[in-house]
């Protein structure tokens, strides 16, 4: 299904809840998934363009995430370097529906871009997932994102993908 990454480490967080800084490292293993996936794989800049319109964000964490909030995180996701370059390596483009660029434009308006005029080719949307713990060392959660793309020309699934994290009270970890 997915690439888990692993490996250990902590930042110098005081809370579990889902943080921005977590999108840096969401956003690097979906463009590496992605970018070696069936999809991708075969596909160059001067390709057909797919438009990709990330049209869904489900929040089922334990977080609460404003939906003003959930699709600035992805317009952040959308903005980042990694998917940037996997963007213009693979002949991509993402957008989010112009339903929520005033949204994203009220938090951080470089990244609230307009989506081009050709319609979407595909869909792609995220669910967010967590599960907490409470132990002798404190309060641990664990979120895990799923991604999934759609072709909307046949409806086709080209590519799921997951990326998993820990927060610790202390800051976040990776086992």
């Amino acid at each position: 299904m997915g690439v888990w990454l692993c490996g250990c480490a902590t930042q110098g967080a005081r809370t579990t809840r889902l943080a921005a800084e977590d999108f840096a490292d969401v956003a690097a293993a979906l463009a590496q998934q992605l970018g070696s996936s069936a999809a991708f794989m075969e596909r160059g800049p001067n390709d057909e363009l797919w438009i990709i319109a990330m049209d869904r964000v489900e929040n089922l964490s334990s977080d609460v995430i404003p939906v003003s909030e959930q699709w600035w995180l992805m317009a952040r996701l959308r903005a980042s370097l990694p998917m940037q370059t996997l963007a213009r390596e693979r002949g991509v483009r993402f957008v989010i529906p112009a339903e929520h660029l005033a949204e994203v434009r009220a938090r951080e308006p470089e990244l609230a871009e307009a989506a081009p005029l050709r319609s979407p080719t595909h869909r792609m949307g995220a669910v967010f997932r967590s599960v907490t713990r409470f132990g002798r060392g404190g309060r641990t959660d664990l979120y895990h994102v799923d991604f999934d793309l759609v072709d909307l020309r046949d409806g086709e699934l080209e590519w799921s993908g997951s990326y998993e994290f820990k927060r610790l009270a202390f800051g976040r970890s990776w086992d």
